[in-house]
């Protein structure tokens, strides 16, 4: 998917979490994301931060994922500013197990296993992962020094999920995952750990002579993060703790109720409610003295949105579909505080509390799908959005290198308004293309704004050291995003299946406080963004997969300075099944070994991502 990318160009194996922001068709990448991410209705954002660990996932147990760029009027419209990943576990179907093993280089291993018993109405399913790698440097070869050493992670998950069939028609499902990841960043004395505990329960009930459903869920959510941040001097030679986030602590609580019937004259509607509850805070030491860490940092508050949404999927006719949906929202920003005191007395120094805020929103989504010929089928959309900033974003700074960026807890929602028009077209019988135009409008952007250069001390962020910035995050008057996609897929032989997708997208400032930056590219966001793909089935056991991978030169900063090349990698993949139950494949990640800019810092230091990567997976299913 070319338009889906994380805040940096880091994989989710070595970025640190709050660099995982997921973002839709480049559309302003930022690290809390822009996009709601669910795994079986059920939200995985991270409550503090609104980033998606991916070590939660459950991956090997996943049935389907589906994509919907663009805001709406769904399920927790707050969260789904530029559109919405849907992930779907397989069902429990049956008694059976399986195992899964992979090893790589760079000491990486990955073993899972996983087990389904049914007895009567109730069935259960368990799912455990261990996953563990060394890692790799993630500065460029010629600017290491002693201090460097490689990214490593590693990460403990167990899902457990039952369904009980009560009668018919009704079902209950509930689920409980617990996982921890611990990351190191490159040097001895920066890493970051988190625990998160999920639940949720939710209850179906199906009312045939009316075609008709109603789901009613919650779920809760504890999180609990640390990380250290360093500076190291200009050798390499020194590194110096510089702030440490060591307790930081966030829950969330939700629920939804989601009423679907079929109506009259082909339309199918749907009815919802929802609701979450987010608190969290940050406990950080920082100013070092050579010694001890001299001041703590609290800082916190707590989130509440609520919302009614409702839905009109409309089958005017064989060939035209028409889908309108409405949703408003209530937010509230509650009990915002900073605390600065000295270390160890707790003589205070600062003790700020912000007032609350509140709003409310109305958003909605129309479209259309027009079915012109057999082998041609038009489509429109328009829709608008908004996305409340996290705690994140209001309360939490942090500090890549040299380059500090400050919370602030004035920031604004974001507002966005946006259009689409595109065509599927089945060109002959194994060719299909699709393209897509569109245009974003974003009002109240959330982005790293430049406010001081250093050496010096700043109010706020401290003391900036030579070679660093200090970045607030502040609201972006307007951004503009026009863009096209384009999709191709051919069926060349019974054995052989190709596909393409290119996107190209130039989100710009058009409006800001500060006018150096209008014109200025979003940084994080390249133009172009092209994918390849083979599959082979050279026989009947093996398959063959290659796919290529171009990235387009885009800036790493805001201030449209900081350049990160172009890349192109080549992907390889390769299959053979021993039977209907065991298989063994072979992946090699980054082939030709190509050096992927990831990042750079003011004094010129350049991270970079991950190298030629291979694995061996062994499966087994019961």
């Amino acid at each position: 998917i070319p338009g889906f990318s994380l805040f940096r160009r880091n994989g989710s194996r070595a970025a640190n979490p709050t660099t995982q922001g997921v973002t839709l068709r480049n559309f302003g990448p930022n690290g809390a994301g822009r996009t709601l991410v669910l795994l079986d209705g059920i939200p995985l954002n991270d409550p503090f931060a609104g980033y998606v660990l991916w070590s939660q996932v459950p991956a090997a147990s996943l049935g389907s994922v589906l994509v919907i760029p663009g805001g709406g009027a769904g399920l927790f419209g707050n969260a789904a500013l530029a559109g919405t990943v849907f992930l779907v576990s397989n069902p429990i179907a049956g008694n059976g197990g399986a195992a899964e093993v992979s090893l790589g280089n760079e000491n990486t291993y990955d073993a899972s296993v996983s087990g389904t018993l049914v007895q009567g109405p109730v069935a259960a399913s368990v799912f455990a992962e261990r996953f563990a790698t060394s890692g790799y440097p993630v500065l460029a070869a010629g600017q290491r020094g002693p201090v460097d050493n490689n990214a490593s992670s590693d990460s403990d998950l167990i899902d457990l999920r039952a369904e009980w069939q009560i009668d018919r028609d009704s079902s209950l499902r509930l689920m409980a995952r617990r996982f921890e990841e611990t990351r190191g960043n490159g040097t001895a004395l920066t890493q970051n750990d988190t625990t998160g505990l999920d639940f949720s329960v939710a209850w179906t009930t199906k009312f045939p002579a009316h075609d008709a459903e109603l789901q009613i869920s919650g779920y809760g959510q504890h999180r609990k993060f640390r990380s250290t941040f360093s500076s190291v001097n200009a050798t390499r030679e020194v590194e110096t703790p510089a702030l440490d986030q060591f307790n930081v602590p966030a829950d969330a609580a939700g629920g939804s109720v989601v009423w679907t019937w079929a109506g009259a004259g082909g339309h199918r509607v749907t009815l919802g409610q929802d609701f979450r509850w987010v608190g969290g805070e940050t406990n950080e030491a920082f100013l070092w003295d050579g010694a001890q860490f001299t001041r703590e940092r609290r800082a916190g508050g707590a989130q509440f949105f609520a919302g009614i949404f409702a839905e009109d999927a409309w089958a005017f006719s064989d060939r035209l579909t028409i889908v309108g949906g409405l949703r408003f929202d209530r937010w509230e920003l509650c009990d915002g505080f900073r605390q600065e005191s000295v270390r160890p007395t707790g003589t205070p120094l600062t003790d700020l509390h912000y007032p609350d805020r509140s709003g409310n929103e109305l958003n909605g989504r129309l479209g259309l799908r027009w079915e012109a010929t057999d082998r041609l089928a038009l489509r429109a959309a328009a829709y608008s959005g908004f996305r409340v900033p996290t705690l994140n974003e209001l309360y939490r700074p942090f500090r890549v290198g040299s380059d500090v960026t400050e919370a602030n807890a004035e920031l604004n929602p974001e507002h966005l308004l946006g259009g689409e028009i595109g065509a599927d077209w089945q060109v002959a019988s194994n060719f299909r293309l699709a393209t897509t135009g569109f245009f974003n409008r974003l009002e109240d952007a959330v982005g790293n704004v430049t406010i001081g250069q250093g050496p010096g001390t700043f109010i706020p962020g401290g003391f900036i050291p030579a070679g660093g910035v200090l970045r607030q995050r502040q609201n972006i008057d307007l951004v503009l995003a026009p863009g096209f996609e384009a999709k191709a897929a051919w069926q060349l032989h019974p054995a052989v299946a190709l596909s393409a997708s290119y996107l190209f997208t130039r989100p710009a400032i058009e409006r800001a406080a500060n006018p150096a930056l209008e014109g200025k590219r979003l940084a994080q966001a390249p133009a172009h963004v092209l994918t390849g793909a083979v599959d082979w089935t050279p026989a009947s056991r093996w398959t063959l997969i290659a796919q290529a991978h171009y990235t387009g030169e885009q800036f790493d900063d805001d201030q449209n300075s900081r350049v990160l090349a172009a890349f192109a990698t080549v992907d390889l993949g390769l299959t053979y099944d021993f039977s209907t139950h065991a298989s063994v494949a072979v992946r090699v990640e980054n082939l030709f070994d190509q050096q992927i800019e990831t990042g750079k810092t003011g004094d010129g230091l350049v991270s970079i991502g991950a190298p030629r990567l291979v694995t061996l997976r062994l499966r087994w299913q019961l």
